[in-house]
């Protein structure tokens, strides 16, 4: 059984993917709170650009430190970098994208980057909490995608325990890869009894504002992934998605709260894992609740076709039980009306920074 280590000024946490859009948020929340963090880049420029993203990042003398790791898997890496540490929050992993091999480019890398961390964890004997970002995905197979069963409410203790191998596509090898190593997480803790416990988050569709971007920074860098699919409907039909998207959005900064939220053993019990995802169990529906934020908070730009809201983005509902995470943790998810108003509101900040420069 793992200690409590409350008190964040007593506490280490060595977080990985704090370069992306969840993990950079996790990072700042972290700091704020008064954390001391060994944050892992793959380059010493990846360091230096982080501070100057972040005033708030480069004038934490003393409280972060960033450790470059190159290569993930390589023999000792992760290890060394632990001493000290009391608690990790391991955000890093693959991306969906296109591979010649799917499961040695894309799934094997994921299983074997986690149980590498966890590992390095049982052998550093500081550690006592490994929080690891998985996905909603975990819940179903990827077949339920293009047969959804829509009624039934899934819950964080639904798994696919038995995803299709090999993946034929990306995006069955991301879903695999998601599965796997929350499978993966779990049996090692169960096997080999570690002196830590694990929380594992279940996040959906992460959108919502992206605090990487600086304030005279490019529309397109903003016009990214998820974040392009939610604010097509609000605009002109260009990013419109080729497949439906899951009516099931959650606030990125949400997403980093319950991160560091889930350092604290004594809130949040251990081996456990919570659903993150924003309006359950009912879900949004894409078209009507972007359209509908549109002209709440921004009718002038409505009106005049800074948003002409003629795209779309086709909706698949799924009913998700967010409430233990809720119970759990103590507060509630951001709605998406507010999560669509942060997101529109940085789209018109940088698309008139980007008109009228200054």
């Amino acid at each position: 059984m793992a200690t409590n280590v409350t008190d964040a000024a007593s506490q280490s946490l060595l977080i990985t993917g704090i370069t992306g859009y969840i993990g950079f948020k996790t990072l700042t929340v972290a700091l704020e709170r008064g954390h001391r963090v060994r944050g892992v880049v793959r380059s010493e420029s990846q360091a230096s650009e982080l501070r100057s993203k972040n005033q708030f990042i480069a004038h934490c003398h003393g409280q972060v430190e960033f450790v470059v790791i190159p290569d993930f898997l390589k023999e000792g890496a992760i290890r060394d970098a632990l001493d000290g540490i009391t608690a990790i929050i391991h955000i890093a992993a693959a991306l969906a994208i296109e591979a010649e091999d799917y499961e040695a480019d894309l799934v094997e890398p994921a299983i074997s980057m986690v149980t590498t961390l966890l590992e390095a964890a049982a052998q550093a004997k500081t550690v006592r909490r490994v929080v690891l970002t998985s996905s909603c995905v975990t819940l179903i197979p990827f077949e339920w995608y293009f047969d959804p069963d829509s009624e039934r409410l899934y819950t964080a203790s639904d798994l696919n325990a038995t995803p299709t191998r090999p993946a034929k596509n990306a995006m069955e090898a991301y879903w695999a890869s998601k599965a796997l190593t929350r499978i993966a997480t779990r049996n090692f803790v169960h096997e080999s009894k570690p002196q830590f416990d694990f929380v594992t988050l279940l996040p959906s569709v992460v959108i919502g504002a992206d605090e990487r971007i600086p304030a005279d920074g490019p529309v397109s860098a903003l016009l990214q992934s998820t974040r392009a699919a939610a604010m097509a409907p609000a605009l002109d039909g260009s990013l419109n998605p080729g497949f439906p998207y899951f009516g099931v959005p959650v606030h990125v900064a949400d997403v980093a709260r319950a991160h560091v939220d889930a350092v604290d053993s004594s809130r949040i019990p251990g081996n456990s894992e919570y659903i993150l995802s924003s309006d359950t169990p009912e879900g949004v529906v894409w078209d009507r609740d972007v359209h509908a934020a549109a002209r709440k908070f921004f009718p002038k730009e409505v009106e005049n076709g800074l948003l002409p809201l003629q795209g779309s983005l086709a909706n698949i509902k799924w009913r998700l039980d967010a409430s233990a995470t809720e119970s759990a943790f103590g507060w509630t998810f951001t709605s998406f009306e507010e999560t669509m108003k942060g997101l529109l509101g940085q789209y018109l900040q940088l698309k008139q920074s980007e008109t009228h420069p200054a």
